[in-house]
């Protein structure tokens, strides 16, 4: 396991790589391209491709302490091409690290309610789903179905456009949004498509400095706001720009990073918002 710079979680498993585009927030994935840029490397032999690692299996049951795990942060847990039996011996290492807290988010809604008929995700698992445009907000719905006693996510990153109203969280745990990063925003016409921030006047290749877009900061208000009323966690991870941090995370003046669950004096994991 490694550790992350993603801000909703502590670290990275990845007991395979490699995965397929399928919908808009994939066009600049960053996983395609690190794992490309290593290609034919001890790390990423194949490159994008999907690869599994054995070796990785097995990491989690030599972590003692409690901790939030982020799964297959470069690939999807539900890909089709993934055979059942790989996710199968995942969910028994899950099972036997009730102390772990593991993240699973995926752009494949359909598999994953299908892999729940057969067998249920234990209580430390967190589903998740992808929505970065109201076109996939069905994606939500069959998130609902998937049989499962953890928490269960939306994750809205990148955010691509408002969401709309009405909004339905029921059954939902938490609410995950941010801003694109990377640096073909630094094109004037992909930042008015997919940004929320754009750079300092008269920067346009800075990387820090960056500030929100005033006809956007809409998009993330909303979701908060949608979210608190629901009663669900919600977790503004940053507005994007050429980096992850270009235009910082901070939203009507101050940090909202929720967490549907939290690691309690008594050293257990329990339910904050619910």
């Amino acid at each position: 396991m490694n550790n992350t710079n993603i801000r909703w979680t502590q670290l990275t498993w990845n007991p395979w790589s490699g995965c397929r585009r399928v919908s808009p927030a994939c066009r600049y994935c960053y996983a395609d391209t690190r794992a490309e840029g290593f290609r034919g490397t001890p790390a990423f032999p194949n490159g994008f491709d999907l690869t599994y690692r054995p070796h990785k299996l097995r990491e989690p049951l030599k972590r003692k302490e409690p901790a939030l795990i982020f799964v297959n942060s470069m690939s999807d847990f539900f890909d089709e091409q993934v055979p059942d039996e790989w996710r199968d011996r995942v969910v028994e290492v899950m099972c036997d690290t009730p102390h772990l807290q593991y993240q699973i988010l995926t752009k494949r809604p359909k598999v994953m309610v299908n892999y729940c008929e057969r067998r249920e995700f234990p209580d430390n698992v967190w589903l998740g789903v992808s929505v970065e445009l109201p076109l996939y907000l069905s994606r939500v719905n069959l998130l609902r179905k998937a049989r499962g006693t953890g928490p269960k996510f939306i994750s809205a990153e990148p955010l691509l456009a408002d969401l709309g109203s009405p909004l339905d969280l029921s059954g939902i745990s938490q609410v995950i949004a941010g801003g694109e990063s990377g640096l073909h925003l630094r094109d004037p016409a992909l930042r008015a498509r997919r940004g929320m921030a754009d750079p300092p006047p008269g920067k346009p290749n800075a990387v820090k400095g960056w500030v929100p877009r005033p006809d956007r900061i809409p998009w993330a208000q909303h979701l908060r706001d949608v979210s608190l009323k629901a009663g669900v966690a919600f977790f503004w991870k940053q507005w994007g720009g050429a980096a992850t941090a270009s235009a910082g995370y901070i939203l009507d003046g101050r940090e909202w990073g929720e967490q549907p669950r939290t690691l309690g004096e008594n050293g257990r994991w329990q339910d904050s918002m619910r």
